[in-house]
C-alpha cells in the first residue's frame, strides 16, 4: 500500500482543506474542526493511505461505507 501526505491548502475558522502532496493523485478532503465531519471533494488514488495533521487535527485511516 502507498502512503500519499495530505497538506492544508486552505483554512477558515470551520474548515480545513488538505489536498494531496502527491501530484498524480489529486485527493481534496474538508475536515471541520468545531463539529467533527469529513467531506471528501474529490477521491484521488483510494488505493493510496493518505495521512496529514494540522495543529490538532490528524486525518488517520478513514473507513468508507
Amino acid at each position: 500500500m502507498s502512503f500519499h501526505e495530505m497538506i492544508c491548502e486552505a483554512e477558515n475558522a470551520n474548515e480545513v482543506l488538505f489536498v494531496c502532496s502527491d501530484d498524480s493523485c489529486g485527493r481534496r478532503v474538508v475536515v471541520g474542526k468545531s463539529r467533527p465531519r469529513l467531506t471528501v471533494i474529490d477521491r484521488g488514488d483510494f488505493s493510496a493511505r493518505h495521512v496529514g495533521s494540522l495543529g490538532g487535527i490528524s486525518i488517520e485511516g478513514v473507513d468508507v461505507s
